[in-house]
């Protein structure tokens, strides 16, 4: 069966397995069958993904229009479906909201008194009402943009939408301007059923961030490739994008070492610049800026790797969120000594986040997605199936209000890709091994 064909059926089974999963009654019900239509769609992307990999260049090049129509399709499936497996919009227009009406989501929590004047019908849907925004000053605005446009569902997604597409337009120029696969990169990326799940059903936030994340890579790649005047451009215009994407969620900020020393000095002002500019409007909540997301830090936990595995050597979950915070600071460390580029510096360093992270839940994989379609790295975009696994316990939450995470289910979800990752980099260890004992000595003999 040609590629083509193969790509055709195996979109249409993603594409069955999704509705199902959204629209069937009882579809959404976990651990079944909601995590076995969600593992069905998942086999079909990677067997697809499988296809084009294994697919001649000419094949291979002809199907990109079939995966552009796929994709679109898996998303015209979902996004009329209410969300169902989160309640963060909420809060997203929650905060839009309250900018309208004139105030500074910074400054209190949803619960607070000064603020029950702007109270709305669906105010009790709120989650973690007692706890101020954690979402930063490039999410807000955004958020104040949807309020603007009448604090609708429908105009939310419609708005993730459009920055996931836009998303996947950049990588496929990236991987063009980089001689990697465009057609392997945009299935990778466009036909992941987590991110399809996430955006065009759950209304997630994330391809704001990963907008601004893919055009930080565009600009930094066009920055190593021009000189002079053109390169300093794409320089600032990588450090925007890339603030763009810190002041969404704040993980990215992680690489800004690595931008500063690979982009120079106007990447880093411009990256800074923008982010003051950003925070002044909020600046009057005062200490209170950054309270949210000293709680979540704080406090948050869900389905720990290896962090669960700290915690309990440690005994103490403060002890060990400073341990997994120096292991990442260490990859931080490495990935600027070595002057990774900022691509791999992400993959890296956002990869040690996720690994060392008291709290995932699924959503939170898709910021690998990109970096692992360009690279084509396989054991996260394993990751970006196993992640649904989080939502094992969803259906006992809502009848019985609590969530459990077996120690097995955790184990699940982890062994796999740590163990990948791991073998992985022993293989790369020994590549570099075996490249040096091949390099001749100084005196040219061998």
């Amino acid at each position: 069966m040609g590629v083509k064909r193969q790509l055709l059926l195996l979109g249409f089974v993603e594409a069955v397995a999704l509705a199902l999963l959204a629209w069937a009654p009882g579809g959404a019900v976990f651990p079944t069958p909601g995590l076995f239509l969600f593992g069905a769609a998942f086999l079909a992307y990677a067997l697809a993904a499988r296809a084009v990999a294994n697919g001649s260049d000419a094949d291979v090049a002809g199907a990109i229009p079939i995966l552009w129509c796929v994709a679109l399709a898996l998303r015209a499936i979902l996004y009329p479906a209410t969300p169902a497996l989160t309640d963060d919009f909420w809060r997203y227009l929650w905060d839009g909201h309250v900018q309208w009406s004139g105030g500074n989501p910074f400054a209190f929590a949803p619960a607070a008194i000064e603020v029950a004047p702007l109270r709305t019908p669906w105010h009790g849907l709120i989650n973690n009402p007692a706890v101020p925004t954690i979402y930063p000053p490039f999410a807000q605005v955004t958020f104040l943009f949807i309020a603007m446009a009448g604090s609708k569902i429908w105009v939310m997604k419609a708005m993730w939408l459009a920055c996931d597409l836009a998303t996947a337009a950049v990588l496929v120029r990236i991987a063009r301007a980089t001689d990697r696969s465009p057609a392997l990169t945009l299935l990778l990326y466009a036909w992941a059923p987590l991110l399809v799940v996430e955006v065009a059903w759950n209304g997630h936030l994330e391809p704001l961030g990963l907008l601004a994340m893919a055009a930080a890579l565009w600009f930094a790649v066009q920055a190593e490739a021009r000189s002079g005047r053109e390169a300093s451009r794409a320089a600032v215009g990588s450090g925007v994008a890339f603030a763009a994407a810190a002041l969404t969620k704040v993980a990215p900020a992680a690489a800004f070492p690595v931008l500063a020393r690979r982009l120079g000095w106007p990447a880093a002002a411009a990256f800074a610049l923008f982010g003051v500019v950003l925070y002044l409007p909020y600046a009057a909540a005062g200490a209170a800026l950054f309270d949210g997301l000293r709680t979540y830090g704080e406090h948050w936990w869900f389905m720990q790797g290896p962090f669960g595995v700290i915690e309990a050597l440690t005994d103490d979950p403060m002890v060990a969120r400073r341990v997994s915070a120096f292991g990442v600071l260490s990859v931080i460390a490495g990935a600027t000594w070595r002057n990774f580029d900022l691509e791999r510096a992400l993959l890296w360093i956002m990869g040690a986040g996720m690994l060392l992270t008291p709290t995932l839940h699924p959503w939170y994989v898709l910021w690998m997605l990109p970096l692992a379609a360009l690279r084509v790295s396989k054991p996260w975009i394993l990751f970006g199936g196993l992640a649904f696994l989080g939502y094992f316990g969803l259906t006992d939450y809502r009848d019985l209000g609590a969530w459990p995470q077996p120690v097995w289910l955790r184990g699940l979800l982890w062994s796999p890709v740590v163990g990948w990752l791991l073998l992985d980099g022993l293989s790369w260890a020994r590549r570099v091994k075996k490249s040096r004992n091949a390099e001749p000595s100084i005196s040219g003999e061998e």
